[in-house]
């Protein structure tokens, strides 16, 4: 019988443990004691509430912790020991504070406020199991999270444990370079828990510290922020390419070389790549190379020059540091127009040479283009692609840019380029309903993004647009899982970045898609589409009820771009929600004039679809703009 102060419940219990506490206490028990404060007060205890839990106890070197959800306290250990990591690389290794963590879903008893029981004990046992900076989860645990989190999980089999009376089936979170292991059954008992760490590390060869996996699918993501950036070992920007042909219709060849460096350069270890799209504005434009790395927080500008001639191509590149000014490396490029893809490859590698830098054994995309099986087609397929990205977003350009790709799949119906430019001007046309349907913009779109995708993989913009289709036809989730494969393929793709934000909202997590539009921003600050951008972070603010952070940020949108709409709707619910009517109603009419025939119905289809999380998330900015007079 359970005593009237105690009650039974089902918990996601963590238990952590601080690696080596006895023996950092010895060499330095001051130090210890300060950072083990400091990493609680604004690492560990924010990301416990950040994720709704609830500390049962903490002792000197450890505490238990309760979650009502697994997938709650499986993000919350991971980000927590992401973190870790990363502030503690610095520190040499044998003064590093690092923690074991044990998650296990089991039942407990609440005996006024402590948690005692098997569903604690195991969580326990299960620290004892992680390596250092790692995670365990129990069976129950991995039941819960195997179709919600991209992690990768090693099955440790089965483990017999202390004051456990059957074997626990244990599953280790593996970091980046880690392999899951068969399943195996270990017979461990008795034994003290940093005996059986270090037993289980033997048996199953633990590789390094490092990030953790992200799996190629999934349903639903689990990371707060988007892949750290840390102290980029080379921050770039290639400038927009000088056509000297004295031919403006050979601009687009010129704009195709641009682009294809910008996505090669991605494939140096360690590289920040300003987007096409900022690099863009620069065009035509006598540079300051300081001026320029400032305002793009960039260390070094590629520049160039391109006369193409009939089949001849001639290139000047220059790689110039933008602190000093200085020239750091220049070549020149006699090639034929066939040969552009290996000259991309060797001006990338080139570049990684000369700053000791290492290149990425990942075949880019613009080296797959090198098999296409017509270079005409391919050609056509480049000037669509110009006529999309480097052009103003109207339904003339989306029009030409479908004409060229029509004659490049005259020529080649299996031209992967082409049909990943059809993705996108399609993923445009369904948005805008520029020249067709939106039901018939959809399939159009996606089955031009498949086949794309079938035939060239590393095709990290067709990857893109279709993830934009699937925005548009409302699946979130496909979307947002097509955002993360081209974010793996190209980790400096501004707009891959900003969906992956857009999504989140989708999804009711508006305060993880704050750092991914940023991330957008940071590769992307001059962007044609800010004001879009600054428009969804501001969203996101006000969803989280940070009103006037959500108005500084609209504010930015409305002087990026005036004309769009959005973030007038959310200075009308920010004002509206801190009960300064007049602004509200003002940016309201504003709103309006943008969007003469809007409603609250019909802003809210726009914004959630029919998805119930969707809507959900989305009800304090309808809210607002419901008090601020927007009617139904």
């Amino acid at each position: 019988m359970v005593a009237q102060n105690e009650q039974r419940r089902l918990a996601a219990i963590l238990a952590a443990d601080m690696v080596g506490y006895s023996r950092l206490m010895e060499v330095d028990e001051r130090d210890t004691i300060a950072r083990q404060k400091k990493y609680h007060t604004e690492l560990i205890n924010p990301k416990i509430a950040e994720h709704h839990g609830r500390i049962v106890k903490t002792t000197g070197d450890g505490m238990i912790v309760e979650f009502a959800s697994v997938v709650d306290a499986v993000e919350c250990a991971i980000a927590i020991q992401q973190e870790m990591m990363a502030r503690e690389d610095a520190v040499l290794e044998d003064r590093r504070i690092q923690y074991r963590i044990g998650i296990n879903l089991g039942d407990v008893t609440d005996q006024n406020g402590d948690l005692l029981g098997a569903g604690v004990n195991v969580a326990a046992r299960l620290e004892g199991l992680a390596e250092p900076g790692g995670i365990c989860v129990s069976r129950a645990a991995r039941d819960q999270i195997r179709d919600l989190l991209n992690i990768t999980l090693d099955d440790m089999g089965e483990v017999e444990v202390k004051n456990i009376k059957r074997p626990v089936r244990v599953f280790r979170v593996l970091k980046d370079g880690e392999r899951p292991n068969a399943p195996r059954r270990s017979r461990i008992s008795n034994r003290k828990p940093a005996l059986i760490a270090a037993l289980v590390v033997l048996a199953v060869a633990v590789a390094g510290l490092g990030a953790w996996t992200i799996l190629p699918t999934y349903t639903l993501v689990s990371n707060e922020k988007p892949p750290s950036i840390g102290n980029p070992r080379l921050s770039i920007a290639v400038l927009p390419f000088t056509n000297l042909s004295g031919e403006k219709d050979q601009d687009y060849f010129a704009d195709a070389l641009t682009e294809d460096l910008t996505a090669d350069l991605s494939r140096i270890s360690g590289s920040f790549v300003i987007s096409r799209s900022t690099a863009a504005t620069y065009r035509g434009q006598n540079v300051d190379s300081k001026r320029v790395a400032d305002e793009l927080k960039v260390r070094y500008l590629l520049e160039g020059t391109i006369r193409k001639a009939r089949s001849e191509v001639l290139v000047n590149v220059r790689l110039t540091d933008g602190n000093t000014g200085q020239q750091v490396w220049s070549e020149r490029y006699e090639k034929a127009a066939g040969d552009m893809y290996a000259f991309q490859n060797e001006v990338t590698g080139q570049i990684a040479r000369a700053l000791n830098l290492e290149l990425k054994d990942a075949l880019s995309r613009q080296a797959t283009r090198a098999n296409a099986g017509n270079l005409e087609a391919s050609d056509f397929a480049l000037r669509a692609w110009a006529d999309l990205w480097t052009r103003p977003q109207s339904p003339v350009t989306n029009k030409s840019a479908l004409a060229h790709v029509a004659r490049a799949l005259a020529i080649d119906p299996d031209n992967a380029e082409a049909l990943g430019v059809a993705a996108y001007a399609y993923a445009r046309a369904a948005t805008y309903k520029w020249g067709m349907s939106k039901e018939e913009a959809l399939r159009k779109g996606i089955a031009a993004g498949e086949k794309s995708i079938a035939l060239d993989s590393k095709n990290a913009d067709a990857v893109y647009s279709l993830g934009f289709l699937y925005y548009a036809a409302g699946d979130t989730r496909k979307s947002q899982e097509l955002m993360r494969q081209c974010i793996d393929l190209n980790r400096n793709h501004a707009p891959a970045y900003f969906f992956s934000g857009l999504n989140l909202i989708r999804l009711g997590r508006p305060h993880d898609a704050i750092h991914w539009v940023e991330r957008a921003l940071a590769l992307s600050p001059r962007d044609p589409l800010r004001s879009v951008w600054y428009g969804t972070i501001a969203r996101a603010q006000t969803l989280i009820g940070d009103d006037r952070l959500a108005i500084d940020t609209a504010l930015k949108g409305v002087a990026a771009n005036p004309k769009h709409s959005h973030n007038y709707a959310v200075l009308a619910s920010a004002y509206a929600h801190l009960g300064d009517m007049n602004k509200a109603n003002a940016a309201l009419q504003d709103f309006k004039r943008r969007r003469p025939a809007i409603s609250l119905s019909g802003y809210r289809r726009q914004l959630a679809a029919d998805d119930p999380v969707a809507l959900k998330t989305y009800e304090r900015l309808l809210n607002g703009l419901r008090k601020a007079g927007l009617k139904n």
